[in-house]
């Protein structure tokens, strides 16, 4: 009878303490849960004002650069091409084409709304192609205050066409790239002249008589006079393209007609060029018009 009441009583503290057991875990879950739940909304909070901020932030930087391109220093002014004192274009590296003939040429240019950066460079580059003398145009743009640079490279004279050989300025001029150069605005090369050949032609010849493949041949007969008299040419005169004439530092050479034997006829300068200096009279030049046949040609006594 003492062992049941025991047993009962034992029974009843047991399922007291599950009771608490249960009781204190789920008060131990809620409170969790609660927990939970507020760092659920105190970081749901947090990423809203985040998002706040961010959207904030994006549209002030969007608002700000807009302003910001929106500055007159980001922009040509109207007049860049038309006025020729303008400081937002800078010509640099032309030596034979003028900056004025390249200021004329971009003069009726429009200018673009757009800022700077966004600016397209081609429209001046097209005019500026236009000049015959341009091989390379480059251009770079610069912000605050909008301007442009113009670094141009010129074609480069190889040789120059004269109706005299005393004249201040060329009649025209060969590039190196086969151009023959006939505006009189190009023709200050008097920097590079001494270097260049000199041809002597009449005006109505030059396109005629000296197309670049003429050209080409010429310098080939120049080099040739140049290697059997161990001179430098000074020029060579097609006034009369049946009558040619070369002269060197030395004396002047008559070649006569440029035909098939015009090399041969020029091997025998090395020959004839010592004789000279054994000639008391002056010499006019040496005759090599004539098919194994030269001679020295004297000047007229007075």
């Amino acid at each position: 009878m003492m062992a049941d009441k025991y047993h009962k009583k034992h029974h009843h503290i047991e399922e007291e303490e599950e009771n608490h057991d249960e009781f204190t875990s789920v008060k131990h879950t809620v409170k969790r849960k609660q927990t939970e739940r507020k760092l659920r909304k105190k970081r749901k909070k947090v990423n809203h004002l985040k998002t706040f901020l961010s959207s904030a932030l994006l549209i002030l930087l969007v608002i700000g650069g807009y302003e910001f391109f929106k500055l007159p220093q980001w922009y040509l002014p109207e007049d860049t091409f038309s006025n020729p004192m303008s400081e937002r274009v800078d010509i640099i590296n032309n030596k034979i084409v003028p900056t004025y003939v390249i200021q004329n040429e971009l003069k009726d240019l429009e200018v673009s709304k757009l800022p700077i950066f966004m600016t397209s460079v081609t429209p001046v580059k097209k005019e500026l192609y236009q000049i015959p003398m341009m091989k390379k145009v480059y251009v770079r743009r610069y912000g605050f205050p909008a301007r442009i640079q113009i670094i141009v490279r010129e074609r480069v004279p190889i040789a120059i066409i004269k109706t005299d050989i005393n004249a201040k300025q060329p009649l025209a001029f060969y590039t190196t790239d086969g151009v023959l150069v006939t505006n009189k605005r190009y023709m200050n090369i008097s920097s590079v002249e001494p270097k260049l050949l000199k041809i002597l032609t009449s005006s109505k010849n030059l396109q005629k008589d000296i197309p670049f493949e003429k050209y080409q041949e010429i310098e080939k007969i120049v080099q040739a006079v140049e290697t059997y008299s161990d001179e430098q040419v000074e020029y060579i005169d097609m006034r009369k393209p049946n009558d040619v004439f070369v002269k060197i530092k030395t004396t002047s050479i008559r070649l006569g007609t440029l035909d098939n034997t015009i090399y041969e006829r020029i091997k025998r300068i090395y020959t004839i060029l010592p004789q000279i200096s054994e000639v008391d009279n002056k010499i006019k030049y040496i005759d090599l018009s004539w098919d194994r046949v030269n001679y020295l040609k004297l000047q007229k006594s007075k």
